[in-house]
């Protein structure tokens, strides 16, 4: 399979959920939409021309959340421009504060926010030049976490090994967010006694951008915060892999 793995680290992220007001909410997992212009931007992909190379029958992903988010509310200053040479000028009262809801690590300031992000790509040439800027570390432009303040970075955790493929409809563990229409009905396990109480999260999600930046398909990804797992059954294979020495199970959408 052409299939790889990287580690995006960040301290603040946000990921402007689509139908938020001017209130700016943040899912709390890059959407495939912002994990498509990252992969584009270790590319040197040029803004929207990649938009027919990473459809959903092209390039799949999981999102794995390492460290668990926290949110929090800022109020920050927008300011109405027109020109470059306007922003030297005093503000004074001509701005807006709006409420931004922004990701930090639970553990902020000693941790920082990361996810584990697996991606599979149906073209060869892609997945080879991806696979080697990874290995060699090279990201030609600086990551954000979803807004341009929120300065990041890509570590590559190693070569990704499928070690079995668990056949639909079988009883297991996903290790990351999933697809809610990939679930069989009915079949979540919540397995109240296994520790920590499971709490399920659904984010609604722009699953992919048509030529010419046409809103696409929508995508519900649900994921579990305490646990980081997803115990049902599901209408797709889900596949062992073991990456830096880690076994887990991902299921791709």
């Amino acid at each position: 399979m052409n299939l790889l793995a990287f580690d995006w680290k960040g301290v603040f992220a946000h990921f402007r959920q689509l139908d938020t007001n001017s209130s700016s909410l943040s899912y709390s997992l890059p959407p495939p939409t912002v994990i498509a212009g990252t992969v584009a931007g270790v590319l040197s992909l040029e803004r929207d021309s990649y938009y027919g190379l990473f459809t959903r029958d092209r390039l799949k992903m999981c999102v794995q959340i390492r460290t668990r988010p926290r949110k929090i509310m800022q109020t920050v200053n927008y300011a109405k421009v027109k020109t470059w040479t306007e922003l030297y000028r005093p503000l004074g009262s001509e701005h807006t504060q709006i409420p931004m809801e922004l990701l930090v690590a639970e553990s902020f300031p000693a941790g920082v926010l990361h996810y584990r992000i697996f991606l599979w790509c149906r073209d060869d040439e892609v997945f080879a030049l991806l696979k080697e800027s990874f290995e060699g570390n090279r990201c030609p432009h600086v990551p954000f976490m979803g807004s341009a303040p929120f300065f990041s970075w890509l570590e590559w955790p190693g070569p990704v090994e499928v070690l079995a493929e668990i056949p639909p409809g079988t009883e297991t563990v996903v290790d990351g967010a999933v697809d809610l229409d990939l679930v069989e009905p009915y079949s979540i396990v919540l397995d109240p006694d296994e520790g920590d109480p499971p709490a399920y999260f659904r984010e609604h999600m722009r699953r992919e951008f048509l030529p010419g930046r046409e809103p696409g398909p929508l995508v519900d990804v649900i994921w579990e915060k305490n646990r980081g797992k997803v115990r049902a059954k599901f209408k797709k294979p889900v596949y062992r892999v073991r990456v830096a020495g880690a076994e887990s199970n991902i299921l791709l959408y």
